[in-house]
């Protein structure tokens, strides 16, 4: 019986070492860097550094020459990684190394004065962990409201034209790997430049490349030329192939930030921003008021939303080859059409998961119709309607 017992135990022993020595084994393998990558915003310069598993990192910088260093603890370069070379404005030069046994060093030599950031993106479908590096221009931050003095002065109508997606994020991709990001920025600086180049109208991008743009970062681009309208370019994506034809949405009434949030949020975005016609919300004492002056401003933009996304359909759907999938603008609560202060749409041109209309994105001259569809319908709104 004793020696049953002995055996019963040595095997437990032995049972319970299988279970904690691979565990122990597999965080002591390092983490590879698979690549990297760079995108190069207005604003700023995006590293993107693609992982196996997620890994701890430290970010720091260190002066003569000025440069900004990250450390990546137990990781190790894959061999297309640590051969990467960039050429960017802000990195003078870029490089690798490893400074201690196991760890992995990026060196980003500046050439202007930047504030940056990291963080750890966790793994989806598409896409492993990715540890992002944002190195921000400093002055950037101090000329987003600039361009708002010359409201009353301005005669034009301005419109905002937001190509979705960017940079890291793709959007849908098609059959045939037509990706949403690069529609959408086509089709936008067509109708960028049919809008400047008819007297009395003025056209600005959210993006002008290939780069990611946050959501609130893209309102916020908008509003710093004070537009009189927000048009979101899109490309949809459906699981059946089947499905076809362009939409048009603006905000719903459940979509819309509550009060307090949108307060809040607007203090952050702007100094003494002028959202609602004049009404500055730091001189508003009560917080329920200064929701009701919210909440009208915000109606209103939806119902003026509305109307457009009426005369955009209308554009597209007297366009040889055309097809409409709603009939009727729809509302729901996309993001980038919170801002209280403009009437804002966000246009599904076509779905990319259909083979046809897949084909047809790819296109210049149907670009071009696209174009010419969507300014139509947005003079027309324009010329209809009262501006101030």
């Amino acid at each position: 019986m004793d020696f049953d017992r002995r055996l019963l135990l040595k095997a437990m022993s032995l049972t319970a070492g299988g279970i904690l020595l691979p565990r122990a084994a597999e965080a002591a393998i390092p983490s590879k860097v698979r690549d990297i990558r760079m995108w190069t915003a207005p604003d700023h310069t995006r590293f993107v550094f693609d992982l196996d598993r997620p890994a701890k990192h430290s970010l720091f910088r260190l002066k003569s020459p000025s440069r900004v260093v990250l450390d990546i603890d137990n990781a190790v370069l894959a061999g297309g990684a640590s051969k990467r070379a960039f050429s960017d404005p802000v990195v003078r030069r870029f490089r690798t190394g490893s400074p201690r046994r196991g760890a992995t060093r990026a060196v980003f030599e500046l050439a202007r004065d930047i504030r940056p950031r990291s963080f750890m993106l966790k793994g989806n479908g598409k896409k492993g962990p990715r540890l992002v590096v944002d190195l921000f221009h400093k002055e950037a931050s101090r000329s987003v409201s600039s361009g708002s003095r010359g409201r009353h002065k301005r005669r034009n109508a301005v419109i905002v034209i937001d190509p979705g997606h960017g940079g890291e994020d793709p959007g849908a991709i098609g059959r045939h790997g037509t990706e949403e990001k690069t529609i959408a920025l086509s089709v936008g600086r067509k109708l960028y430049q049919r809008i400047n180049d008819t007297p009395g109208y003025e056209a600005h991008l959210t993006r002008k490349g290939d780069y990611y743009v946050s959501l609130r970062r893209r309102v916020a681009i908008a509003r710093r030329h004070s537009p009189d309208l927000f048009i979101s370019l899109h490309a949809d994506a459906f699981k059946q192939q089947s499905a076809r034809g362009a939409s048009v949405y603006c905000l719903s009434e459940r979509g819309k930030p509550t009060p307090d949030h949108a307060i809040k949020a607007l203090v952050r975005r702007e100094n003494n921003a002028d959202l609602i016609g004049g009404v500055n919300l730091h001189e508003v004492m009560d917080p329920e008021v200064a929701g009701i002056l919210m909440d009208l401003s915000q109606r209103d933009s939806i119902n003026r939303a509305l109307v457009l996304g009426k005369q955009l359909l209308r554009s597209l759907k007297r366009t040889p080859r055309f097809k409409l999938h709603f009939k009727q603008v729809k509302q729901a609560g996309f993001a980038v059409l919170k801002a209280p202060d403009m009437p804002s749409v966000l246009v599904e041109m076509a779905f990319l998961t259909n083979p046809k209309e897949e084909r047809q994105l790819r296109r210049d001259s149907h670009q071009n119709q696209l174009a010419d569809a969507l300014f139509r319908g947005t003079r027309r709104f324009l010329d209809t309607s009262h501006r101030a």
